[in-house]
């Protein structure tokens, strides 16, 4: 997977606190968020050995796109926005901490209602960003073929542009998708327009 965007100083910050090393009330509250992931990578069936190797991946993402965990694989990213990742061994995302119902039987169970959804590979498989706030915009880091569903309120359409803010493609209204779309020429979407 090749990241176009990447955070160097949010890496270096979390380096710094890493080497500074000071407890503070907020890293006790880590723990316990920590403890509750490792319940939710068991209770989805994890090994210990998985559930490491997912918050290794998690770790990964934190250090490239700052944001924070807010279950076993999901991240909020600082823009609001929502990266969702498949467990190991599995390529479809899933909703660990809060599973959502779709009103649209097409929709992938991985993209709520109201909620606009990229997915790094072709028929929804991957990490998959989400942007469930309509005031965020959201920066595509992948360069192959992927996906998206747009499964907001009824007639909402998302829009895609390149690297240098041009309008590339405004997808038809909700609910509506794409199993198979190249994000190469995508650098931005706001999806809701």
């Amino acid at each position: 997977m090749h990241f176009r965007h990447s955070r160097l100083a949010t890496a270096a910050g979390l380096l710094a606190a890493a080497l500074i090393g000071t407890a503070t009330p907020a890293d006790a509250q880590t723990a316990a968020s920590g403890d509750s992931f490792a319940t939710q990578a068991r209770t989805a069936g994890l090994s210990a050995s998985q559930a490491q190797t997912l918050q290794k991946r998690i770790d990964t993402r934190l250090a490239e796109f700052g944001g924070v965990q807010t279950a076993a694989n999901e991240i909020k990213l600082p823009s609001g926005i929502e990266l969702l990742l498949p467990l190991p061994g599995e390529a479809r995302a899933r909703d660990l901490d809060a599973p959502k119902q779709t009103t649209n039987a097409q929709a992938p169970a991985s993209c709520a209602y109201y909620t606009f959804c990229a997915y790094e590979g072709t028929n929804f498989t991957g990490e998959v960003l989400r942007q469930v706030d309509c005031d965020d915009f959201f920066s595509i880091p992948w360069t192959s073929d992927g996906s998206w569903s747009n499964n907001q309120s009824s007639g909402t359409r998302a829009r895609m542009y390149d690297e240098i803010d041009f309008l590339i493609y405004t997808t038809p209204g909700a609910y509506s998708e794409d199993r198979v779309g190249d994000w190469e020429p995508v650098w931005w979407v706001d999806a809701c327009n």
